[in-house]
């Protein structure tokens, strides 16, 4: 329930939206017909809607009064002041029942998904049907229509109004919203944003008036920038796009051919070309949600894979610290010198920062997925890969067969991230391996030159091999070819190798075998 709101605030917003109200009736009275002076595009209605879909239905009283001066103002009320009354009534109240839908339906989400555009878009369209039919019938009931105009009549002023809320609206909304707001901020800043209005500028003078003739048979050309500015902005361009192509038909149905042009018609094409624009925009937010949602996952992801190597990592040296510390009391006991004591306190000073490295690295990782780049020797990593494997293969009889070219550059890497990948291969290769152990069973490193900038890393076994189709979604988070699988093993390793500026790819053939494409120091 909304929170009442206090008088002087009441007030305030009272005095802002009847001018604002007024002044969009009067720019948008285009094109009357009838002796109530219906128009094809309405977007006085929007602000009202919005107005209390944001700040309550206790505004209706305000949008009652508001309809009736303008009615008044603009129209001269041409059926009298009870007429004028009658009809604000009824305007007033379904625009009220319009927002209290969507209140109800969308509470105030905004128009931030598909569905919720869905929603919005059919509660608009159907609440100006019913709207317009009233405000028709009522007329009919006065006597003012005849049988003959009551469906023309009707059509043009649902579509009036429809047209204008779909247009106006989300405008509207997206300047309340804070987000939003920064959003569009954001876009009008950006260069490639007045190219795409220039085009689109560009495109409505050659409807209206380059091209000549029937603006219908040239306004499917609109669609193109619109497509354009949705894919690049989004909501946020598509709300603008939708804007600037209606103030250009009013533009355009304002100049002196606009007796010629079919009002009606256009302002349909406006309303199809504006549901394309949003749905479109609508989907490529919520796209971009999904990727930035997925890169989130992917990073926890690798956070979580990184604590099975982290393990490792900090038991080498806490191991190292224990060993350490009981040669300290080895030597005390046996009054050994200073010297030595010495010796091995450093040594576990050493240790301790390795240990104390290792976390503030996975710290990292898990705060920013900030990746720590060092020149790392080709025999160093073979080493990393002997301990890995040796530590994954255990007591199975699996052979490890380790292969390096000889005077190889160092790597520039993140040698924990990059660990964790050979980690998942190692572990991937004995899991294979461990269902079918024999004589053969085997797994094959081998690091070689790629180019003057680039190491291959080649992870092989003398397994089943990958069928054609596992194969093709490897690589894909959350598939997985194991039946205890998570699917996010492969996926977090491709993310991290291409996070290098490398690749990791599955190659075809009898065996699993992986390449893994990391950078070097370039050689001259």
């Amino acid at each position: 329930m909304k929170a009442p709101i206090s008088p002087v605030r009441f007030l305030r917003d009272a005095a802002v939206f009847a001018p604002c109200y007024i002044a969009l009736d009067w720019a948008s009275y285009i094109d009357p017909v009838g002796p109530f002076n219906i128009t094809p595009w309405n977007p006085q209605p929007a602000l009202a809607i919005v107005w209390m879909f944001l700040g309550g239905l206790q505004h209706t009283p305000v949008v009652l009064a508001t309809i009736f001066i303008a009615d008044v103002l603009v129209r001269d009320a041409p059926g009298g002041y009870l007429i004028a009354a009658v009809t604000s009534t009824i305007l007033g109240v379904g625009y009220a029942t319009i927002a209290w839908l969507l209140r109800q339906f969308l509470g105030q989400a905004g128009l931030r998904s598909s569905r919720q555009l869905t929603v919005f878009c059919a509660v608009v369209l159907g609440g100006t049907a019913l709207v317009g039919g009233a405000f028709i019938g009522a007329l009919r009931g006065a006597g003012v229509f005849d049988e003959v105009s009551i469906p023309a009549a009707w059509l043009r002023f649902w579509i009036g109004d429809a047209v204008g809320i779909l247009v106006t609206a989300p405008l509207l909304l997206a300047v309340a919203d804070s987000e939003q707001r920064r959003g569009l901020f954001a876009l009008a800043r950006r260069l490639e944003t007045a190219l795409q209005v220039a085009v689109l500028v560009a495109t409505m003078w050659l409807i209206f008036e380059g091209l000549g003739g029937d603006p219908r048979e040239h306004f499917y050309v609109l669609f193109l920038p619109l497509i354009w500015i949705a894919v690049v902005g989004g909501m946020n361009g598509a709300i603008v796009a939708t804007a600037l192509v209606q103030l250009g038909v009013v533009a355009g149905l304002r100049s002196e051919a606009a007796p010629e042009f079919p009002v009606l018609e256009i302002q349909a094409l406006v309303a199809a070309l504006t549901l394309t624009g949003l749905y479109l925009g609508s989907m490529v937010d919520e796209r971009g949600r999904a990727v930035e949602s997925l890169k989130e996952s992917l990073r926890l992801a690798a956070a979580g894979e990184m604590a099975g190597a982290i393990a490792h990592e900090v038991n080498q040296p806490l191991t190292a610290l224990a060993n350490y510390g009981e040669s300290a009391l080895v030597v005390l006991g046996a009054g050994g010198a200073r010297t030595q004591l010495a010796t091995i306190i450093e040594k576990m000073l050493r240790e301790a920062s390795r240990a104390a490295e290792v976390v503030r690295r996975l710290r990292e990782l898990f705060r920013t997925g900030t990746t720590h780049l060092e020149a790392v020797n080709a025999d160093e990593l073979a080493r990393s890969v002997q301990r890995i494997a040796h530590q994954l293969i255990g007591a199975r009889a699996i052979r490890l067969q380790l292969r390096h070219d000889g005077e190889l550059p160092p790597l520039y890497i993140d040698r924990l991230q990059v660990e964790l990948v050979l980690r998942n291969l190692i572990a991937n290769a004995v899991e294979a391996l461990s269902t079918r152990l024999g004589p053969d069973a085997a797994i094959d490193v081998h690091i070689l030159r790629e180019g003057d900038d680039r190491v291959r890393i080649v992870v092989g076994d003398s397994g089943p091999g990958l069928a054609a189709s596992t194969r093709r979604r490897l690589f894909e988070p959350f598939f997985s070819g194991k039946p205890t699988g998570m699917g996010l093993g492969l996926a977090v390793s491709r993310t991290i190798a291409e996070a290098h500026g490398g690749s990791l790819e599955a190659a075809p053939g009898p065996r699993a075998e992986f390449h893994l494409v990391l950078p070097c120091t370039k050689t001259i």
